[in-house]
Order: structure tokens, then sequence, then C-alpha cells
């Protein structure tokens, strides 16, 4: 969890006012000239506020230069474009996390304000959810959802893409929808739920294992 925000002096206070207030004020105004130097402070803050880690996969990223990271608007400057300077919607994200992302929905997009607590959020939040609460990081690639709001950063973020280069060509993941299953099996409560989902786990093991013994790859 991002413990500090950036903080805005008083001239990128003015800076942010001005850009807010402009005739015709959107979303494209983001690569204007004129905010270069505030979104390098904002990028440079993040990074060192995160830890050198994707707000999203965390993995880490040891680079000073911007062009290793993108300054991420959690909820998409496209959507809702008053949020844009918010400094609670604001972190930094590798760019395969961002690109991945693009403009899905996070939360309510009726909201007038912006959204404060964390259970306005469908992702995980960078600035009101513990990561680890939501998701575990098992070795360095295989990402298990123990939460809604994990499940949706996992799949919306494509966190599945780390496995599949550890697993490689030679035996690639073929239906992400078994890495799903397990995701769903960790968070059934009861024996009813946890049934079915084992069942399509076994179901799938089994395609699989005829599929290697066919390539004659058999375990």
């Amino acid at each position: 969890m991002i413990a500090n925000p950036v903080a805005y002096d008083s001239d990128e206070q003015v800076l942010v006012s001005t850009i807010l207030e402009k005739e015709g004020f959107d979303a494209t105004i983001w690569s204007s000239e004129e905010l270069g130097d505030l979104k390098s402070r904002i990028k440079q803050h993040y990074i060192r506020e995160q830890n050198y880690r994707c707000c999203y996969c965390q993995q880490p990223l040891y680079a000073h230069h911007g062009r290793a990271w993108d300054i991420e608007h959690v909820i998409a400057r496209a959507t809702r474009c008053e949020f844009m300077f918010v400094p609670q919607n604001l972190a930094v994200a590798c760019v395969e996390c961002n690109q991945s992302k693009g403009t899905e929905l996070v939360s309510d997009p009726d909201r007038k304000s912006f959204p404060e607590r964390a259970n306005l959020y469908k992702i995980v939040h960078p600035h009101f959810h513990i990561w680890h609460e939501h998701i575990e990081l098992e070795g360095e690639a295989t990402y298990h959802a123990l939460s809604s709001e994990g499940k949706f950063t996992i799949y919306h973020c494509d966190l599945f893409r780390f496995r599949e280069r550890v697993v490689g060509t030679k035996q690639p993941i073929r239906d992400r929808r078994f890495e799903r299953d397990i995701g769903e099996l960790r968070m059934a409560k009861t024996s009813a739920e946890a049934r079915p989902i084992i069942a399509s786990i076994m179901a799938r093991l089994e395609i699989e294992d005829e599929r290697q013994q066919v390539a004659g790859v058999g375990i």
C-alpha cells in the first residue's frame, strides 16, 4: 500500500488548477509539454514510494529512467479525466500491466466524487488495499487470487504472462481456466462451493495429460 501520495507544491497546484479550468479540458491534455516536469516528478515519487515495484504485479524493476515505467491512473483518465491529478489515483506500473488494464472500469463510472474507500474498487488499489491480502505470489511467477479484487487484478492486468514465460514454449499454458479454477478454489468457503471447482480442475488435468502423452511428453 502506498503510504505517501504525491503532494503538489504551490506552483504545481497552480498549474493543475489552470489545466483543469481550461476550455475543452479532456484526457488528451496529459500529453502536453507543459506537464512534462510535473509528470517526471510524479513518476519519480511513486517509483521510490513503491520501492521499485509495479503497483499491480509487484515485480521489481530497478530503473530510474521513465521509459521503463508508466504513470498509472487507477481510474483511467480516458474515462474520468477530472481525476487525472488526484494523488490517490496515481501510481507507477510496468508498461505491460498498464497496457493490459487499459481503460477497464474499476469503480462505479456514475459516481460524482473520487472514491476514497477500498470497497469502492473492483481492482487491488495501490493506495487503499494491502496487496498481499488480495493476491498471493507463489515463487516468482504464479499468482493466486485471495479476493474478488485480486481476481480482477490478475485477469485484467494479465498476470498470467509471467508463468507462461517461465514455463516456456515447450509446455505452454493452453487453458487459463485452470488457473482461474485454482483461484476460485482458494476462495471457496464451503465444501459445496469447492466440489464443482475440483471436478473442473480434475477434468482439465486429464485433458492435459492426454495431450502430453499424444505429444510424447507424458508425465
